[in-house]
């Protein structure tokens, strides 16, 4: 691929910064080259880093995070940045300092985050590669929403170095692709020689070995259950394409889900504003609270706003946090002990209950006849697998001529991404005949 240039119209809201031509003509690069988009919150050599908020615009960065560098000794030439939902805070992606991410096939919908802009610039063809990052649904949801497919690797397995972030328990880098295939290749390049489960076992260039008769999947109830009916068709239209390759088996997660969603908040809370008050000092020369304070007051979304004054005036307490960490590890070991007991693979499920919001619909969303939180349907599914610090790989399923994209996601057990990936690829193949 030797003819990567820069953006040199971009979208309005996609993009928050692109490559001139020097840029891009002048990257090293050790692989064959492809053109790749960076999320606002990774540090990318010579770009700007603002993680959506005008108030920590570092400024050019000096030195990619490790996950940038490994894409570009894969052959990565750099042609932009991507907008976000602020400080990665929602789900939307509408995003009042940078503007809105547009959903690709209708400019009236939201394109999902908090990685929006890294999705859309791949369903809209910008560039085939785009990496975001992942706290409670941020490459799941967009993926699902813009059609194109999203990896979020086992937290933990991708370094994390170089990003602002908001949990240290649930955030990862990601990736939005084409196919799987171009996921495979880059996870070997990103994470080379890491095993876990059957991860040693399997080749970015084959199907690992993987049995004919297909894989052993749980459908959770709770996560299936009052989805938007497009959503519902294309999930069970999926489904009969798998055909054999595929068995399901119904499956309640229960007392996980209990843990996990108790201890959602209190997790992100507690950890985000440790992460982003640091952020803060550092770009402002500010004491860490003062920083913290700074940053807030320089918010522009709303939403995003809202919920760090909220964690100003009621702090998680030391005593909330500690009883949501042991929640979290016990809700893993529960989470691998129902695995082995049903003898399943892993989970398969839609990856959001219903496609694309309208642009504007931060905090409420008409879903099934009622106004609900926009927040708490679109990461409803998604949740779980954060808290878990589980790999998901989300598929576009096949929809209707001019039907909003549906994303099926495949969820495996922690640390056996290279399994989920060489599974998924053989069900993209099977969606696509």
């Amino acid at each position: 691929m030797n003819d990567i240039h820069p953006i040199e119209q971009p979208e309005p809201g996609v993009w928050t910064q692109v490559a001139d031509a020097a840029e891009v003509s002048g990257q090293p690069r050790a692989g064959e080259p492809f053109a790749l988009a960076v999320k606002a919150n990774i540090a990318v050599r010579g770009f700007r880093r603002s993680a959506g908020c005008r108030g920590l615009d570092f400024g050019p960065q000096e030195a990619d995070a490790p996950v940038v560098a490994a894409l570009r000794d894969a052959g990565a030439v750099v042609v932009g940045i991507t907008n976000m939902h602020e400080l990665a805070f929602g789900i939307t992606s509408n995003n009042a300092a940078f503007g809105p991410v547009r959903h690709p096939a209708d400019p009236t919908r939201a394109a999902g985050g908090s990685s929006g802009g890294s999705a859309a610039a791949v369903a809209r063809g910008d560039v085939p590669v785009a990496v975001g990052t992942d706290t409670g649904g941020s490459v799941t949801i967009p993926a699902s929403l813009c059609g194109v497919v999203g990896f979020r690797p086992t937290t933990g397995r991708w370094p994390g170095a170089g990003l602002v972030g908001l949990s240290w328990t649930r955030d990862t880098p990601g990736l939005f692709a084409r196919t799987v295939e171009e996921i495979q290749r880059l996870d070997d390049a990103i994470a080379p020689g890491i095993a876990g489960g059957n991860d040693a076992s399997i080749d970015a260039g084959n199907d690992g070995g993987i049995p004919a008769s297909g894989a052993r999947l749980a459908i959770p109830a709770e996560l299936v259950e009052e989805l938007d009916r497009a959503t519902a068709t294309a999930f069970t239209a999926a489904l009969d394409m798998w055909g054999n390759a595929v068995e399901t088996v119904d499956l309640e997660l229960g007392r996980v889900l209990d843990l996990t969603r108790t201890a959602e908040m209190p997790i992100v809370l507690w950890e985000s504003h440790r992460l982003l008050a640091d952020v803060a000092a550092s770009a402002l020369g500010l004491a860490p609270e003062e920083a913290f304070a700074r940053l807030v007051e320089s918010v522009a979304s709303p939403d995003v706003r809202a919920v760090l004054e909220a964690e100003l005036s009621h702090p998680v307490t030391a005593e909330e946090y500690a009883r949501a960490q042991a929640e979290v590890a016990r809700a893993r070991t529960l989470y691998t002990e129902l695995l082995a007991e049903e003898g399943v693979d892993g989970l398969v499920f839609p990856g959001t209950p219903a496609p694309a919001p309208l642009l504007g619909q931060d905090e409420l969303v008409e879903h099934l006849g009622e106004q609900v939180p926009t927040f708490g349907l679109y990461t409803r599914n998604t949740g779980q697998g954060t808290m878990l610090g589980a790999p998901m790989l989300t598929l576009p399923a096949p929809v209707p001529e001019g039907g909003l994209p549906v994303g099926i996601t495949l969820q495996g057990a922690r640390f056996d991404d290279r399994t989920l990936l060489a599974r998924g690829r053989r069900l993209e193949e099977a969606l696509a005949r």
